[in-house]
């Protein structure tokens, strides 16, 4: 019984063993950045479920195979890290030509079963074939002149070219790069001197065509400066013309009021028409600007004064008989009012002896003032 027991112990044991060791089996593993397809060791099958990144379980006697989900370069040049080789051909003219070009694709996780029937894991080598064979058809289609002048054209050209040859293949093209460009030498001068040339007949062209522009500038500067002096000068003609009809019509206002004035002075002062013109003429006397003259003082003869003042005997005189005025109650009669003007007249255009006044202050009463006061009737010295 103890054999029997011990017997049964050892088999429990060995089953849970094989039974961990195949749990242990049926487990696997994908990197975050990897698709993977299940791969049968007994079979040589491969499922159709695609998996990505983490750990999964497959069952006994299965492991993945992986396949990138990032974006995959290809490289044709002689560069450190290239894919392949670069790609020599000629233009279409028969011009020797050189490119190194690169480009990414993608794989198209859910055709990785179909990929995998098709090429097992060699897709890589595949897609360089593929590339290879579309970039040289591409290539032999354009002359040397225009891989400079149309390189965009070109590289969108093969840019399609790859793509629609990597859909067959359960691949999508992301971008393609015209790294270089090498033709021979000599045509690369001679294109270096075309491009030149083109570049000095561009830069003569844009030269006249800002010379253009500066003149039309200029031309239409000189057009504003000639409206701006016609408008100028038609402001100046219109300040002028209101200025002077500004004068005009002040001289008429004032030509207006002295005719009004004269009329009223005329009429308070019960003037004749000769003495109206002797005040007329005295007011223009009082309006010179250094003339200075005494009168209204009764029995006593007008004195002028250019500049100059009176004799001091005949001031004094005059001053004293001025104060015997002061005590009359009664202002001279119209006739005496018109013979002392007359006197003044008489005074002012007789000649003045220079000699007799030396001092230069100025009489401090005029005509108009005489008559304002001679209209208020009160005396005046």
């Amino acid at each position: 019984m103890a054999g029997m027991g011990e017997t049964i112990f050892l088999a429990c044991v060995g089953i849970l063993t094989l039974l961990t060791a195949g749990m242990l089996l049926s487990v696997d593993q994908i990197e975050q950045n990897e698709y993977g397809l299940v791969f049968n060791w007994v079979t040589k099958k491969i499922r159709n479920e695609v998996y990505h990144g983490g750990t999964h379980f497959i069952g006994a006697w299965n492991t993945f195979v992986t396949f990138p989900a990032t974006v995959q370069t290809i490289e044709f040049s002689d560069r450190l890290g290239h894919n392949a080789m670069p790609l020599h051909t000629r233009t279409k003219e028969g011009l020797a030509l050189h490119l190194s070009i690169s480009f990414q694709y993608k794989l198209n996780p859910d055709d990785l079963p179909k990929l995998y029937a098709l090429t097992n894991d060699q897709y890589n080598q595949l897609y360089i074939r593929l590339a290879r064979d579309q970039l040289l058809e591409a290539a032999a289609e354009y002359e040397g002149p225009q891989y400079w002048q149309e390189r965009q054209t070109i590289g969108a050209h093969m840019r399609g070219l790859v793509d629609a040859s990597l859909k067959k293949s359960y691949a999508s093209l992301w971008g393609l790069q015209l790294l270089i460009i090498d033709l021979p030498d000599q045509f690369e001068d001679s294109i270096t001197k075309t491009q030149v040339q083109k570049q000095t007949i561009m830069t003569k062209e844009n030269e006249q065509v800002s010379t253009g522009i500066r003149a039309d500038t200029e031309v239409l500067t000189a057009d504003f400066d000639r409206q701006i002096r016609v408008v100028q000068a038609g402001a100046d003609a219109n300040f002028s013309l209101v200025t002077k009809l500004a004068k005009a019509e002040a001289q008429k206002r004032r030509i207006n009021a002295e005719s009004a004035m004269l009329g009223y002075v005329r009429d308070k002062l019960k003037l004749t028409a000769g003495g109206v013109v002797q005040y007329q003429q005295l007011n223009a006397y009082a309006n010179l600007p250094n003339a200075n003259f005494l009168a209204n003082v009764l029995g006593a003869t007008p004195v002028l004064g250019v500049g100059a003042q009176a004799a001091p005997s005949v001031a004094v005189g005059l001053m004293n008989h001025g104060r015997q005025v002061q005590n009359m109650t009664a202002w001279p009669a119209e006739s005496d009012v018109d013979q002392t003007l007359k006197m003044a007249t008489q005074a002012l255009n007789q000649p003045v002896d220079d000699a007799s006044h030396s001092s230069s202050q100025r009489a401090p009463k005029s005509a108009n003032a005489f008559l304002a006061t001679h209209a208020a009737g009160k005396p005046h010295f």
